[in-house]
């Protein structure tokens, strides 16, 4: 380590999503080595509770529904000065611009912005005063190359540590799991009739569900599953233990139909050596084999994928390929290094 940094985090967005979850896992690396890290955020989000709960130093600004109005921003400035931040890491575009604003009052201070959503890019003049872009995925960075955006640009990926392998149980019936919130994006719909195809082609299967009901509620989509079939559908809401429920699981799916930007999903399944079919979107494309992807929205091509991998042997092979995948490419020694390496040359 250079020297010890302060940085500090901007997030205005109130759930948690991948982008917070990238934010929050960030902010963990460089604690690790001694960097001190903020986070400036709305005190009703989810990344101003989280942050509270590890220790992080927090300062409340306003979501972003709310104007940023000069009193605000001086307060701020006036935090900023105080605890003498190095870094500003603006996560949002509304918060690349309040930091290109605190910029002009302080002008020693390093901007960052790391980008892991999957909202349009709007090129600005903002980007003037940023030293580098930060991307969870080359999805994303291909974003900003179409904006003829020229600042250094690094896409790293975040992942999670990795235990043991832990390898699936070799009994009937075949468990396939899906994991998200219920959402229209994240198409369970088409899970659901995928799994509907699969039975009535006589597989023994069990379909495994875990996530908050959002937009979407549960007995919506059961009201799809003809009553034959609706003790092959488990709903199991919210896992607080997504890796228990994984390793349950023979095979896990992700049906989402746009965004996926970053995926942490397809990171855990991986990492639990887990087989994974995906829709061929967002970024899930740079994680999954182009074997195992179909087209968003189309339940029959899934269901197929699906139907041929459904073999005890088949299965434990891809979910090992797919850890190791993890182990070799997408590491969290990678993830720790490279971020740690890009906040480090800045000053």
């Amino acid at each position: 380590m250079k020297k010890s940094l302060r940085i500090a985090n901007l997030i205005d967005i109130p759930w948690f999503s991948g982008l917070t979850d990238y934010a929050l896992n960030q902010a963990d690396v460089l604690k690790e080595v001694g960097h001190t890290v903020f986070f400036l955020a709305s005190k009703e989000s989810k990344a101003f509770e989280i942050a509270k709960q590890k220790g992080y130093k927090i300062f409340s600004i306003s979501d972003r529904k709310k104007i940023l109005n000069p009193f605000e921003i001086f307060k701020i400035i006036k935090f900023i000065k105080n605890e003498k931040i190095d870094i500003l890491n603006a996560h949002t575009g509304r918060m690349q611009t309040l930091s290109y604003i605190i910029s002009l009052f302080e002008k020693n201070l390093k901007l960052v912005r790391t980008k892991s959503d999957a909202k349009e890019i709007k090129k600005s003049f903002t980007y003037s005063k940023i030293s580098a872009i930060i991307t969870g995925s080359k999805y994303i960075e291909k974003m900003f190359k179409e904006k003829n955006i020229s600042i250094k640009i690094k896409t790293i990926y975040k992942s999670i540590p990795i235990e043991n392998i832990y390898t699936i149980d070799k009994n009937l019936p075949f468990k396939i799991g899906i994991v998200g919130r219920l959402d229209p994006v994240k198409g369970h719909i088409w899970f659901v009739k995928s799994a509907i195809e699969i039975l009535n082609r006589g597989f023994d299967c069990k379909f495994l569900i875990s996530g908050i009901e959002s937009r979407i509620k549960w007995t919506q989509l059961s009201s799809e599953i003809p009553l034959k079939y609706k003790d092959r559908f488990e709903y199991r809401g919210f896992s607080k233990n997504i890796d228990d429920f994984m390793r349950e699981c023979h095979l896990g799916v992700i049906t989402s139909t746009h965004s996926e930007a970053v995926s942490r999903a397809a990171v855990e399944w991986m990492k639990n050596a887990r087989a994974l079919i995906s829709t061929e979107v967002g970024s899930l494309p740079e994680f999954v084999d182009k074997n195992f992807l179909t087209r968003p929205n189309e339940y029959k091509e899934l269901s197929e994928k699906i139907i041929s991998i459904l073999d005890f042997e088949q299965l434990e092979k891809i979910g090992i390929e797919n850890f190791n995948k993890i182990k070799n490419n997408f590491s969290y020694e990678k993830f720790k290094r490279e971020t740690i390496d890009i906040f480090e040359s800045l000053t």
